[in-house]
């Protein structure tokens, strides 16, 4: 029998396209809002009574048992924000939204390290100085080559996608 001479199919991999890596930060946050997010709603919805005035809820929030109620709830939502991201990049290097846009994390060294991960994360870190990086993060996107965020640069790290020449 004999064989067919196709030309092989070239890829490389170059950086994501930007929207492609938006459309996948979206879909995360849908999930992370389902996953994480929702099962604190109720908790928080029971703790100012609907008839306060803003002013009125605003000392409430400020009073200490429910500042550090507060501070603790969101450390623990970012701690399994951060685990969601750490454990499906350090598994697959993709989470649910880069799979679905076909975009991947690779280490700018050889293997991806849970470092790597961490520091690339550190955006959803909701405490003074990491909140800074809610606006410096993607505006680095916008102004490198590469479309890398500042967490992405500090963790040596990218987000690829493989592209395909046909000949």
């Amino acid at each position: 029998m004999k064989r067919l001479n196709l030309p092989k199919e070239s890829t490389f991999i170059g950086p994501a396209l930007l929207w492609k890596r938006i459309a996948a930060f979206f879909i995360d946050m849908a999930i992370i809002n389902l996953i994480v997010l929702f099962p604190f709603r109720s908790l928080f919805q029971n703790i100012v009574p609907k008839d306060y005035s803003f002013s009125e809820a605003y000392k409430l929030l400020s009073s200490t048992n429910y500042s550090s109620f507060l501070t603790s709830a969101s450390f623990i939502m970012s701690i399994l924000i951060i685990l969601y991201f750490l454990m499906l990049e350090r598994k697959m290097s993709q989470t649910i939204g880069k799979m679905l846009m076909k975009v991947y994390v690779v280490s700018d060294n050889k293997e991806l390290k849970a470092w790597q991960l961490i520091a690339r994360n550190l955006v959803f870190i909701p405490i003074f100085p990491f909140v800074l990086l809610w606006v410096l993060d993607p505006l680095f996107m916008f102004f490198t080559k590469t479309n890398q965020r500042l967490s992405e640069i500090l963790g040596k790290t990218r987000v690829v996608e493989r592209y395909s020449l046909q000949q």
